[in-house]
């Protein structure tokens, strides 16, 4: 990973099915696992869990191999924002951009980057933003 290392992704759709099964297994607000419940909220309707939509981020940057390559770990999240929700029939994609990439200090044959992360939706507003910290095997210089 390099500083100015950037990826724009594929598209990916979120159906209700999805929004509701993986509610069920880790978020199980009534507003993610209902659309009746969901239709008396402020969202006036069904939408995915803020933990689903940073899940479907995080699995098209694996996928696309922008996180994944010469990948250690992950290190931390930071200034996670949930900016609008994920909502059913939606097409997202993620982008990625290395903000910084500089040696460990504990092993400098490795690599700690910060990763600006956004998924969008594909005709309106950004669902969410974060920071990736994470260490990669490698130099940063090129």
């Amino acid at each position: 990973m390099r500083t100015g290392d950037f990826l724009k992704t594929e598209m990916f759709g979120i159906s209700s099915s999805e929004i509701i099964e993986f509610a069920r297994l880790w978020d199980p607000q009534p507003f993610h696992l209902s659309e009746e419940a969901a239709s008396l909220t402020p969202f006036g309707g069904l939408v995915g869990s803020g933990l689903q939509s940073l899940c479907v981020m995080v699995k098209l940057g694996v996928e696309s191999g922008f996180l994944t390559k010469d990948a250690i770990a992950g290190l931390a999240i930071e200034n996670l924002r949930f900016r609008n929700p994920l909502k059913p029939g939606t097409r997202v994609f993620a982008e990625f951009t290395a903000k910084s990439a500089r040696p460990s200090a504990k092993h400098p044959s490795r690599v700690i980057a910060t990763i600006a992360a956004s998924l969008i939706e594909e005709k309106g507003p950004t669902i969410l933003t974060a920071e990736l910290v994470n260490l990669y095997s490698g130099s940063p210089i090129a």
